[in-house]
């Protein structure tokens, strides 16, 4: 009976305190890897979208180059592009003027719509099919790594009217911009956190809001001029950002 009782005593025994310590280490671990290969992803998407920026710039560049027109501003697409027909409007002729008819804090429209198509059948850039002819991410605006995508405008004053809702409007130059936006073909709308705005602001320029090539638009809940507001997790924040110097 004793011997009976012993064995349902030993058979009854919890873990002991280094089995304990032992699982706690194998989840600590699994958390942190968790957590690691979570930040590794966001990392990555950020670097990819720096790398999109600078490979529609590089594009645009090359078409210039080739073609002496800016993508969606050239004359007589139908008769310069391969295969450019009246799918996602191509063929449609510009102004022929070197600024895009849209500014960078409006809703594209018209040379605005077709700048990414010209590049796409100029064979100059890729995850773009416009034969759907749908304002959407993938089909006439390239769609972003990190979240939304991107549209395109040409500022004229660089004065604050054409920049909707831009955290500081001073200083800003002329010339041709990319705006992150989260929903395709609407005007612009925050897509991105204030920390992954840093970040990508940070590898293309100097890292502030208000200063720059790179410029926030989003109010408070983006940042101040000076810095951003990276406590808030929301997607609070959208970039303009220009190239082609």
């Amino acid at each position: 009976m004793d011997t009976m009782e012993l064995k349902n005593r030993r058979s009854e025994r919890g873990f002991t305190l280094v089995e304990l310590a032992i699982v706690m280490i194998i989840i600590g671990l699994l958390i942190g890897g968790i957590l690691k290969g979570q930040e590794l992803i966001a990392n990555a998407e950020v670097g990819a979208t720096v790398s999109q920026i600078k490979a529609i710039d590089a594009a645009t560049s090359t078409f210039r180059d080739k073609y002496d027109a800016l993508p969606g501003d050239m004359l007589n697409p139908g008769g310069r592009l391969p295969n450019c027909t009246g799918v996602g409007g191509c063929n449609i002729a510009g102004t022929g003027n070197g600024i895009l008819g849209t500014n960078p804090g409006q809703q594209p429209a018209n040379e605005a719509t077709r700048y990414f198509v010209h590049l796409s059948y100029a064979d100059l850039l890729a995850n773009i099919d416009p034969n759907g002819g749908a304002a959407a991410w993938g089909s006439l605006y390239p769609e972003a790594k990190v979240n939304g995508g991107f549209h395109v405008g040409s500022s004229q004053t660089g004065a604050a009217g054409e920049f909707n809702g831009v955290i500081s409007a001073v200083g800003i130059s002329q010339g041709l911009y990319l705006t992150m936006t989260q929903t395709a073909g609407n005007g612009p709308e925050a897509s991105l956190t204030p920390n992954q705005a840093q970040r990508i602001d940070t590898k293309l320029d100097d890292g502030v809001p208000g200063s720059g090539s790179t410029r926030a638009y989003g109010g408070g809940a983006c940042g101040t001029a000076a810095a951003y507001n990276e406590v808030n997790a929301g997607n609070t924040c959208g970039l303009f950002t220009r190239i082609q110097g």
